[in-house]
């Protein structure tokens, strides 16, 4: 596998994402370190290998707290899915297996792209 391209298999996740992408906290740094408003919801892919999380190439959402409770920071990376700018999200607290990654764009990925659960989907990480 090419180091800056990602191929996995759409996996249904635990319905959480859109709670937490729709967080004002979150969604301001979004626009502003990523330049887009995020889709509710992530769109998950199961990749083979763990996903190589690095400090380059990364940019941090911090963590907030609001009315809800404490929110957690997370790491972000910069991709491409096809035409549609995106982004991976590895949250500082997760139960996720290394190789689950959550990835967010303008879109709803899953509509977007007509995809369903065991779809391929390739991606380059910027």
């Amino acid at each position: 596998m090419c180091m800056n391209k990602l191929k996995g298999k759409i996996k249904t996740g635990l319905g959480e994402g859109q709670y937490y992408i729709s967080r004002d906290g979150y969604r301001k740094q979004f626009n502003l370190k990523l330049g887009f408003d995020p889709s509710p919801g992530t769109l998950n892919l199961e990749l083979a290998e763990p996903f190589p999380q690095t400090e380059t190439g990364s940019i941090k959402i911090e963590g907030f707290i609001d009315e809800n409770g404490t929110f957690g920071g997370c790491k972000c990376y910069r991709v491409m899915i096809g035409d549609i700018k995106g982004a991976i999200v590895r949250p500082e607290r997760s139960n996720y297996p290394p190789n689950l990654i959550e990835v967010i764009a303008p879109v709803h990925l899953r509509k977007a792209l007509n995809l369903n659960d065991g779809d391929e989907l390739e991606m380059i990480l910027e």
